[in-house]
């Protein structure tokens, strides 16, 4: 996984808000969220790498992407806390939110550039590679991004490495699931499940 993997995907992003028009901001868009909110949410995986990019751990605690969402997900409430914080986010974002996000993904390109491969940062779940840390932000700005696009209409293809690395991560919490088997199924085609799920949790 390399650091074009988050560019591409936080640029997809940023060309995705810049281009929602000034009447869809309150429109529906995933559960709770409106689009406002959505893009508050998805704005934290650009921020949170400048924050947690510049400090350090001595031990790695989370060994993966995948392990990172058993972990983060598993706390009681966790989804009310992550709505709450989402609809936080959109607010701090402030009149010009093109301008915000554009002005927060240049900080954080220019943080990354500084961090070298293989460094072990902390957050909140303890000591994690860059590399995989950064896994997990290009799925939170892939998968999110598209949900904007499917709320608003606009029609932007995502970038092809960005989603790969989606798709792998996607692939390795499907395996962890029970779902493993009819994701494989569906992918290749074998008829239509009836019943919603998600491989996050």
């Amino acid at each position: 996984m390399s650091k074009d993997e988050f560019r591409q995907a936080a640029m997809f992003f940023a060309d995705t808000v810049d281009a929602v028009g000034p009447s869809q901001w309150d429109e529906p868009a995933l559960g709770v969220w409106n689009v406002r909110d959505l893009i508050g949410h998805t704005s934290r995986s650009i921020a949170r790498v400048a924050e947690f990019g510049q400090q350090r751990a001595d031990n790695v605690d989370v060994s993966s992407a995948a392990e990172h969402y058993h972990v983060s997900l598993a706390p009681d409430g966790i989804n009310e806390a992550i709505a709450e914080a989402g609809r936080e986010a959109g607010q701090g974002l402030g009149d010009d939110i093109s301008q915000t996000i554009r002005a927060s993904l240049n900080a954080t390109l220019a943080v990354l550039e500084t961090i070298p491969d293989g460094t072990i940062i902390a957050y909140p779940n303890g000591g994690i590679k860059l590399e995989h840390y950064l896994e997990t932000r290009v799925v939170e700005l892939t998968i999110h991004t598209l949900d904007v696009l499917a709320a608003t209409g606009i029609e932007i293809d995502p970038p092809r490495e960005a989603l790969a690395c989606t798709l792998r991560i996607l692939a390795d919490l499907a395996v962890d699931s029970d779902f493993g088997g009819q994701l494989a199924l569906l992918a290749a085609g074998r008829g239509v499940i009836a019943d919603r799920f998600s491989v996050l949790g």
